[in-house]
C-alpha cells in the first residue's frame, strides 16, 4: 500500500499527464480518492515531516508544479468522483479523467496556500458612487427633512458611505426613516446595501447609538413618517 508522499507524487504526476493532454495509463478504482481520503493522505503527509521548515518547503515545491496548470470544467460532463472510484474495471474517458483532475487540482491548491499562508482574503467591495448628481440630491433631501444633524453635511455623508472620511455622521431623523431614504438612494451607489453602510461604523442614530446592520435592518417599517416628504424630493428632482 503507498503511502502518503507517494500518492502526492502519483497524483501531481496524473495532473501533469492530463494537463498536457498525455496518454493516462489505466487506473484502478482506487487511485480515485473521496474528499475525506484526500483530507487523511494530506494529514498523513504533513505530519511526516521532521520539522515545519522541512514541511514548507516541499509544499513549496509541489505547489510549483501544479500552480499554472488549469483544466477546463466541462460542465455538460460532469462526472462526479464518487462514480470513478466506484468501478472495478476502470475504462475511463479523457473526460472523465479532465473532471478528476480538475476536482484534484482544486483541491491541492487550496490546501497547499492554506499551508503556505497563500490563501486571499475576502475583499470587500465598498461602496463607491455610480451617478454624481446623488451630491445635489442629498442636498435638498437635508434642506427638506434634514436628516443630518448640523455638524454634518451631504459631503460628510458620502464621505462616509465610500470609506473616504472617519468623520462620525449623526443623523436627525428615526432609523426608520433612515431606512426608506437608504432604499430611495441605493440606486445611485454601485455595491450598495443596508449592510455595506452599517459597515462603515461611523453612522449614530438621532439618539446617538452607533448603527449595526441588525439596527437598520430591523428599522425597515410600512409608511415611514417622513415618506412623503422624501418621495416629493425623488419626484420634482431634475
Amino acid at each position: 500500500m503507498e503511502n502518503s508522499y507517494t500518492t502526492i507524487k502519483n497524483l501531481i504526476s496524473f495532473l501533469y499527464d492530463v494537463f498536457t493532454a498525455k496518454k493516462i495509463k489505466s487506473k484502478e478504482s482506487d487511485f480515485f480518492k473521496l474528499k475525506d481520503d484526500l483530507n487523511d493522505m494530506l494529514h498523513k503527509y504533513y505530519i511526516s515531516f521532521k520539522n515545519n521548515s522541512e514541511l514548507i518547503e516541499q509544499i513549496a515545491y509541489n505547489y510549483n508544479l501544479i500552480k499554472d496548470m488549469s483544466f477546463p470544467d466541462l460542465k455538460g460532463n460532469h462526472i462526479y468522483v464518487k462514480d470513478l472510484s466506484n468501478h472495478s474495471k476502470p475504462n475511463y474517458s479523457n473526460e472523465q479523467y479532465n473532471s478528476y483532475a480538475l476536482f484534484v487540482h482544486t483541491y491541492l491548491m487550496g490546501s497547499f496556500e492554506e499551508k503556505l499562508g497563500l490563501k486571499k482574503e475576502k475583499i470587500t467591495k465598498h461602496i463607491t458612487i455610480k451617478n454624481k448628481r446623488i451630491l445635489p440630491l442629498l442636498t435638498q433631501l437635508n434642506l427638506k427633512i434634514e436628516f443630518l444633524r448640523e455638524d454634518s453635511s451631504p459631503e460628510d455623508f458620502i464621505a462616509v458611505l465610500t470609506r473616504k472620511s472617519e468623520k462620525e455622521i449623526h443623523l436627525n431623523i428615526s432609523n426608520r426613516d433612515f431606512h426608506y431614504l437608504l432604499t430611495k438612494i441605493k440606486e445611485y451607489f454601485f455595491n450598495f446595501s443596508i449592510t455595506a453602510v452599517a459597515k462603515t461604523n461611523k453612522i449614530r442614530s438621532k439618539g446617538g447609538t452607533l448603527l449595526k446592520a441588525n439596527n437598520l435592518i430591523n428599522a425597515k417599517g410600512d409608511y415611514p413618517s417622513l415618506m412623503n416628504d422624501i418621495d416629493e424630493v425623488f419626484k420634482n428632482f431634475k
